[in-house]
């Protein structure tokens, strides 16, 4: 990662980037690191899984000049605590953001999510659409993730992991260079060395590549839950703008297609040469779009 790519601010590494965390402390007793930069209009990024908040270390920067930043680890991941064993939930994750909207006393927030927080914000807007969210989303962002469960295309290595015992034995075979070469998969062009190990220190701080198999399961939430997460995506009155890298394996073009098709009236923005990861892979575009208004 440049530190210095298109904006004259300096992006922290991932070592500063969590001593800059503060934390707040769950209603089930876990510590939930956030970060909180800059005045303006909220922005508030959920990350996806195997990663964490990091992922938007260089679009947080460029944000930071004209909006509030505001940017958290899910329970398991990152900063956080990473209780093992645990059940890990949608539900729960979408507690703590509401928890967290609490505690930093906030009104009303554009919503960016990508990957697995794509599915905590469906769960949010579920939440909305009947009343029961204590905070306005005045937008969503989503950036690529199953939106259109259908469409979506788990890797193998998903598919391994969430069997019980299977998954088991191979997260606890995961090595950053196994990581590394998975990630680059889903990808438009490779991480770099850097690039890589700023993530890798988020992602392995308290072993917690070793619960892929227990942060995972979300997909089998997915397969009960995804009939309700889309009925209340298409039922919302908000604007929804679409982020997307094209050349993502998983959920590219495809998802992208049935997701314009559920929500005719969002806002695309289509990067050709993406992939999973526009908002690491294209920072300055994601940025764009974030600031754009349909």
């Amino acid at each position: 990662m440049n530190h210095r790519e298109h904006t004259d601010r300096v992006v922290p590494t991932a070592r500063e980037w969590i001593g800059q965390c503060d934390s707040l402390t769950s209603s089930r007793g876990h510590r939930i690191a956030f970060r909180r930069r800059g005045h303006g209009p909220t922005v508030l990024m959920l990350h996806g899984f195997p990663t964490w908040s990091y992922d938007y270390a260089v679009v947080a920067e460029d944000l930071v000049a004209d909006h509030e930043v505001v940017t958290v680890d899910f329970l398991g991941y990152g900063a956080s605590d990473k209780p093992n064993p645990y059940d890990y939930s949608v539900a729960e994750s979408a507690d703590i953001v509401e928890e967290l909207a609490e505690h930093l006393g906030l009104q009303s927030v554009h919503l960016v999510v990508h990957d697995y927080g794509g599915i905590v914000g469906q769960e949010l807007i579920h939440r909305a659409v009947a009343g029961r969210l204590a905070f306005t989303i005045e937008r969503l962002i989503a950036a690529n993730f199953g939106l259109v469960f259908s469409a979506y295309k788990p890797t193998r290595l998903q598919r391994l992991l969430i069997r019980p015992v299977i998954g088991r034995w191979i997260a606890s075979r995961i090595t950053g260079a196994r990581l590394r070469t998975g990630l680059d998969a889903l990808r438009g062009r490779d991480l770099t060395d850097d690039e890589f190990d700023q993530l890798w220190l988020g992602v392995s701080r308290l072993d917690g590549h070793r619960l892929a198999h227990r942060h995972i399961r979300y997909n089998a939430e997915r397969k009960i839950h995804h009939r309700r997460w889309e009925h209340a995506l298409s039922a919302w009155g908000g604007p929804v703008h679409l982020v997307w890298g094209m050349d993502d394996p998983v959920s590219g073009r495809h998802v992208l297609a049935e997701a314009t098709r559920l929500l005719p009236h969002a806002t695309v923005t289509a990067l050709d040469g993406v992939g999973h990861y526009p908002q690491s892979e294209a920072p300055h575009a994601f940025a764009a779009a974030v600031r754009a208004r349909a």
